[in-house]
């Protein structure tokens, strides 16, 4: 797998016919192995790719955060080098002049939105189809409700690969594997993401990677705890960090909402020293009207919990809308329990009950939001 990262690496400015697989801006383990998984694999066994794959097509798996900010998405680069993958060896965004490479093809993983301008050849995502996205009706496309997009990967892999080179689908497999167990809680029946594909394509991996079935329940207990771990460890983050660690950014009609997902209670987070300040700058490089603080804290005993705070930054009707579309929305009950220190940096804080609701769930009601603020 590093002399083909390594490759890819090497040839980027010099390759003719380039296609890119590229995550989500959240750069979470999903999207980070999702990439390079579904990379090399379309590099292996480019069917899927029709007659975009000529003999002297690179795919190259790339991931969707900036250089300086990969160090700060710590469950990915801890699993990264666990598998023996260097973190040279991969291609960060950054380090691509979209604006100049106009004949670049990319295909998107856990995710199917994309500000990108490059053709969009394929799609694998886990998330409900956003009602505003326009698909390439040519584009090869996947996208089912699952726990984790890695499932879907996964799947495609085991289905249509040789599985050789041995040792590199092997290792995209563990990837894989390790983004399914975190993604799904371990299969928690609590936090309910696990479908039954989710639990199909672990169980393929820990065949194929040679997990004795005696074994598998202690394997992914302590996989999921080591990942935990290394996505909680923010001992070395200051508090801008933490709001960039787990990023989106939903924008419309001149409106920025952002997103930042926590390993830790907002509650924790909003208590660190210097938090204001480093708020502050967060706001103004983001150019942020409202932002909405997504916590999720796991406890020792595998248990949940969740807290969310609407920050009004300088549209306070705005972040009022918000908080009433979570709180009336129907799709999702996202069970909001107002509490007591809501006038805490301006903002409304809620405990989150419905712990199945995530992120995912969330950004609809926003955008549904912003598509009737007015232009």
């Amino acid at each position: 797998m590093n002399n083909y990262l390594l490759r890819c690496r090497s040839l980027f400015k010099t390759a003719v016919n380039k296609i890119v697989v590229i995550g989500n801006e959240s750069c979470d383990l999903d999207s980070a192995v999702c990439s390079i998984a579904m990379a090399f694999h379309l590099q292996c066994q480019p069917i899927l790719l029709g007659t975009s794959h000529t003999r002297d097509t690179v795919v190259f798996p790339v991931l969707n955060v900036i250089r300086d900010e990969l160090p700060l998405k710590t469950e990915v680069t801890f699993y990264l080098k666990k598998a023996g993958i260097k973190l040279d060896a991969l291609i960060c965004t950054d380090e691509i002049d979209w604006e100049n490479e106009t004949t670049l093809n990319i295909v998107l993983v856990d995710h199917h939105v994309t500000k990108l301008k490059q053709n969009v050849l394929g799609i694998f995502d886990h998330r409900p189809i956003d009602s505003n996205s326009q698909l390439n009706v040519n584009a090869f496309t996947t996208i089912e409700i699952v726990g984790s997009c890695a499932s879907l990967v996964g799947r495609e892999i085991l289905n249509n690969a040789l599985l050789e080179p041995l040792e590199g689908y092997c290792i995209g497999m563990e990837l894989l594997y390790g983004a399914i167990v975190l993604d799904t809680v371990n299969f928690s029946k609590q936090a309910d993401k696990a479908k039954p594909l989710d639990y199909e394509i672990a169980e393929k991996f820990e065949e194929k990677l040679g997990i004795n079935k005696d074994n598998r329940k202690k394997i992914r207990e302590e996989l999921f705890k080591s990942l935990v771990a290394a996505r909680s460890d923010v001992s070395e983050l200051n508090a801008y960090q933490l709001l960039l660690k787990d990023l989106k950014i939903v924008s419309q009609h001149d409106q920025i909402v952002s997103l930042p997902g926590f390993p830790m209670a907002v509650q924790d987070y909003i208590k660190i020293p210097d938090q204001s300040e480093h708020f502050k700058r967060f706001t103004s490089n983001t150019r942020s009207n409202v932002v909405v603080l997504l916590g999720m804290k796991v406890l020792p005993d595998g248990s949940v919990r969740r807290d969310i705070g609407v920050i009004p930054v300088d549209n306070e009707p705005l972040a009022a809308r918000i908080i009433t579309a979570l709180q009336e929305c129907k799709e999702t009950n996202f069970e909001l329990e107002k509490l007591n220190s809501s006038e805490s940096c301006g903002g409304t804080f809620f405990q989150q009950h419905n712990l199945k609701a995530s992120r995912k769930q969330l950004i609809p009601v926003i955008k549904n939001v912003l598509s009737g603020v007015e232009k």
